[in-house]
């Protein structure tokens, strides 16, 4: 018993905890809501699935760049040729300011938006944006009232509702949160992203089981949804029941990433020899994968698999070197 404990205090400095992102790609699509907890609980306060970030946050729409074969970038460039010669026309603010958020480009994306919406206040999609871009921010409150401005010009207007419950849920104020995914609700009463996010407040509370009720409305809902399964697993995990954390793992992201993240798990609660187990799997699955290696290469080393480890550690150097070789840009001719 000593020693599992001794290994367990080792294991936590040196491992990161998982965490799941999600970017916005549109206006009415982007508002989702992502479970991201510590299998430990603690009280704050949300491509492969798991960044390395230490804290568990929300991350609904923008913040990142989106993919482009070069048709954004032309669709960037006639907004701001069009910006220039009708600087007071509220549509080409409003969708400048739609393009810079989809980028992550936060402030630019304020700015556009604030003109939008002071040239045409009635505009309910224009304060709704500018609201999503406050609070990636951490603007919270100016945010919230953005959107209250936009559900009293449209009490209907669900997209506003979910906003504005997320905001709360990150300011702290959980019965608020959940009052506007509850308005949300009556307007949309079979959304499963309202239930996800209904589920996130709870546990946000620390209220499990009303969290898990929610999020398993959510599952029967849409039972492909990635988040609601990624939320799911990660619940089933922090119960230790490990063989469900995969299944859910797995229809979220496949397989290979679901072994990954079930042998990380299983690493950082000290069960060594599982957590090696299923990295080893998640590596014969992915062999190139960075994440399932650098975990595979520490289970080993903890449990003693020193020549071993020092294999995957030179599996890992390739798989870096070829990563780094293929994100260069290619020679200029």
């Amino acid at each position: 018993m000593v020693r599992t404990w001794d290994r367990r205090g080792i294991l936590g400095p040196v491992l990161l905890l998982v965490l799941l992102g999600s970017g916005c790609t549109s206006l009415r699509g982007g508002i989702r809501k992502l479970l991201v907890i510590e299998v430990t609980p603690r009280r704050e306060g949300v491509r492969d699935s798991l960044s390395e970030r230490i804290r568990p946050r929300v991350a609904v729409g923008g913040g990142a760049p989106s993919e482009s074969d070069g048709a954004g970038d032309d669709e960037l460039s006639v907004y701001q040729e069009l910006a220039l010669l009708r600087p007071e026309d509220p549509v080409v603010r409003f969708h400048l300011g739609r393009i810079y958020l989809e980028r992550g480009l936060l402030d630019q994306a304020i700015f556009e938006l604030d003109m939008a919406t002071s040239l045409d206040p009635k505009r309910v999609e224009g304060l709704l944006l500018l609201a999503r871009a406050l609070r990636l921010k951490g603007q919270y409150d100016l945010a919230i009232a953005k959107l209250r401005a936009a559900t009293l010009l449209d009490p209907t207007f669900v997209e506003a509702f979910i906003e504005l419950g997320i905001c709360w849920d990150q300011r702290g104020f959980y019965e608020r949160a959940r009052q506007a995914y509850q308005h949300a609700l009556r307007l949309r009463p079979k959304d499963p992203d309202v239930y996800n996010n209904l589920g996130v407040s709870y546990l946000y509370e620390g209220n499990e089981e009303a969290a898990v009720k929610h999020l398993k409305r959510a599952w029967e809902l849409d039972p492909t949804n990635p988040r609601t399964n990624n939320n799911l697993a990660l619940i089933a995990a922090r119960r230790r029941q490990y063989d469900l954390a995969f299944e859910y793992f797995a229809r979220a992201h496949g397989a290979a990433v679901a072994h990954s993240n079930v042998g990380y798990l299983l690493l950082r609660d000290g069960e060594l020899e599982k957590a090696i187990a299923h990295l080893q799997e998640a590596v014969r699955l992915r062999p190139h994968s960075l994440r399932a290696l650098a975990h595979l290469e520490s289970a080993l080393r903890l449990s003693g698999r020193v020549a071993e480890a020092e294999q995957v550690h030179a599996q890992y150097l390739k798989a870096q070197l070829a990563e780094a070789v293929s994100s260069l840009p290619p020679p200029p001719r």
